[in-house]
């Protein structure tokens, strides 16, 4: 089972993002994707889920072609899940509700969720920490708490794939380590795959396995972590200067 992506170029509006971008994400691993703001991280993420786009071909979920996902939408979203950015929830509702829309892709039409899939539910609570909450009405959460909300319902859907688009918005530092934390757990515990778009190269050093630049001129670079994450190439990705501080137990990248 492997996420790959072979020779893929990706304009958006007038922004290269890529080009001939070819990677083999691996189980139990957490890549995170680097660049600066407008760089086209977001829009990099949302195509590698694109059944419709004109390249899905280059883009091979399980050895099936991402393009030959288009007409089985509900195998693609048992396969891959995506933390977007913002979410809006047009209806009112509870916690557990809105969570149990990540059991949506295994139910058939008109079908109820079955105590099975609650069950489920309620384990990716407890794991968010938002299981007293389950009653809330979500209108009433914080930014933080609905930000945990939906990393729950990404656990309930429980996909091989998962893509998170700046996981850590609207998170204190305590909660940003906390949320990171859990992920990586599950990710590693379930043998998972999980792509990263994150703005904080310290946590991607910390927290991921795998690295993968955008230059914002087409050119990219991917490797682990400890090897390409360091000043030289962190200052081509952001453009300005870069050093290090370190101890025993880490090291942290800060503008010089």
């Amino acid at each position: 089972m492997t996420f790959n992506i072979h020779q893929l170029t990706l304009n958006v509006a007038d922004t290269l993002v890529c080009k001939d971008l070819t990677i083999r994400f691996n189980k139990n691993e957490i890549c995170a994707v680097l660049g600066v703001n407008g760089v086209g991280k977001s829009s990099l993420l949302h195509h590698m889920i694109d059944c419709s786009s004109t390249s899905a071909r280059q883009i091979v979920i399980d050895e099936t072609p991402l393009n030959e996902y288009q007409h089985h939408r509900k195998k693609l979203a048992q396969k891959t899940g995506i933390l977007l950015q913002e979410y809006e929830y047009y209806f009112p509702c509870t916690v557990l509700e809105a969570v149990l829309i990540g059991r949506h892709p295994y139910l058939s039409q008109w079908q109820w969720e079955t105590q099975h899939d609650i069950e489920i539910a309620e384990y990716a609570l407890r794991q968010t920490g938002l299981f007293e909450l389950k009653e809330r009405m979500i209108d009433t959460l914080s930014g933080g708490e609905k930000r945990r909300l939906n990393l729950a319902t990404l656990f309930t859907q429980d996909p091989d794939y998962y893509l998170l688009d700046e996981p850590t918005n609207h998170l204190d530092l305590h909660a940003q380590i906390t949320m990171l934390d859990l992920l990586k757990k599950h990710i590693q515990q379930k043998n998972k795959t999980a792509i990263m778009v994150i703005h904080d190269a310290n946590l991607a050093y910390r927290y991921c396995d795998t690295a993968l630049m955008l230059f914002g001129d087409g050119h990219w670079a991917y490797d682990s972590t400890k090897k390409l994450i360091n000043p030289k190439n962190l200052e081509r990705l952001y453009g300005c200067p870069i050093t290090t501080l370190s101890n025993q137990k880490q090291t942290v990248f800060i503008p010089a």
